[in-house]
């Protein structure tokens, strides 16, 4: 009854994340939207998304007392390590409104006198551009994308049920929108769920994250 329940409970969890990326999408569109009314001599400065256009990306996020260890007498001893985790995409358009590409993470902890590599993961990314047509400047778009690697340790939930070390696999959903100052750089932001374990599709954490970043343009 209770393994019923708790999967009923994941599938709602589940259905609801994608219900706040496609919200978060939404809203970002309209946002976007309503600034494709700047006078034409402007919009004519900034090439529109073609194919072959290749978009270099980099997030950084901070994270603390992300190190939980859980003991046989169920106490939970937490550490004070301070982990910056990079993250660098490379995606190309295939059309103006697909991209294909990867995405690589890895992040440094400090803790004390402790210092060293904390996790690393490599995985592809796919990304659709709904209204590549219609913008130029502002660029929304919705992104899937999965990481394998090791000892990624996504929350706290996977650090007091596993440790997190070890092989890992993270799914991730997210709404976004670029936004362009010239042709070759621009900023992004976006939001969305996460999902890791140490095997396919039976996820031990789960954690939304916002992330803002820069990108690199190359037109071919």
């Amino acid at each position: 009854m209770s393994t019923t329940f708790n999967a009923i409970i994941s599938v709602r969890k589940s259905l609801l994340s994608l219900l706040l990326v496609f919200l978060v999408t939404g809203l970002l569109s309209s946002s976007a939207f309503a600034q494709s009314g700047e006078p034409m001599e402007q919009s004519q400065q900034i090439k529109p998304l073609r194919t072959d256009v290749g978009i270099l990306g980099l997030t950084a996020n901070f994270k603390w007392l992300n190190d939980f260890t859980y003991m046989g007498n169920k106490v939970l001893e937490s550490g004070d390590n301070t982990e910056l985790e990079i993250e660098f995409r490379d995606v190309r358009t295939m059309s103006p409104r697909a991209a294909i590409g990867f995405q690589v993470l890895t992040s440094f902890y400090a803790g004390g006198s402790d210092f060293g590599v904390g996790s690393w993961g490599l995985g592809p990314v796919l990304r659709a551009y709904p209204l590549a047509y219609k913008l130029d400047k502002w660029q929304p778009y919705v992104q899937a994308d999965a990481l394998f690697g090791n000892n990624m340790a996504l929350g706290e939930l996977a650090d007091t049920r596993n440790g997190g070390d070890g092989f890992r696999v993270r799914l991730g959903l997210r709404g976004g929108l670029a936004y362009r100052f010239t042709n070759e750089f621009g900023l992004f932001l976006e939001a969305g769920p996460d999902w890791e374990s140490s095997r396919f599709f039976k996820a031990d954490a789960r954690a939304w994250q916002i992330n803002i970043g820069f990108d690199v343009y190359r037109f071919n």
